[in-house]
């Protein structure tokens, strides 16, 4: 159940529990910043079992819904003005450890993520292979319309940003 306004948002809603058993620890009540709509709550029902093959059994975040965000240096607005995108920054595992985006991710902004020109797995550590395997996993499964991680730019190099678009016809990470 969802109280307050959350101007842009068809369907406000807050997590407040696990979905598929994955703990999404977002901003408390007080804040905008875990307000989602509902559309993108449903892409993390089918998110969560993939984070639970990975062992990954809670999640946080450091927002959904931010009130008026633009693409940078651009009128038009970022999914987050519609609560439609999630900013990942920690993935904790069931044994305990966790892999931090900023810390773990080992990248370069322009280098490919996943796929053909991506770096070797025996260059990376176990953490940043553990992450490219997971977010290649996501991408390759079309969960989300954009997923932006640290190698797009120094603004996303500390968390994961996966969104559903309104009206996308093609799907990207960077």
């Amino acid at each position: 159940r969802f109280r307050g306004a959350a101007v842009g948002v068809a369907t406000p809603v807050r997590v407040t529990g696990p979905i598929a058993g994955v703990r999404f620890v977002a901003p408390g009540a007080k804040s905008p910043y875990g307000i989602l709509d509902c559309r993108l709550a449903l892409a993390l029902s089918d998110l969560a079992p993939v984070l639970q093959r990975h062992d990954v059994v809670e999640v946080r975040i450091d927002n959904m819904y931010r009130p008026h965000a633009h693409l940078p240096g651009k009128k038009k607005p970022s999914q987050h003005s519609y609560g439609l995108a999630i900013d990942l920054t920690r993935l904790k595992r069931a044994d305990g450890s966790e892999l931090v985006v900023e810390r773990d991710f080992q990248g370069a902004i322009g280098e490919p993520v996943c796929g053909e020109g991506a770096r070797a797995r025996s260059e990376l550590p176990s953490a940043a292979v553990a992450l490219r395997d997971l977010i290649c996993e996501v991408a390759r499964l079309g969960l989300f319309h954009h997923i932006l991680t640290p190698n797009h730019d120094q603004a996303h190099r500390d968390h994961f940003h996966l969104d559903i678009a309104r009206g996308a016809r093609q799907r990207l990470i960077e």
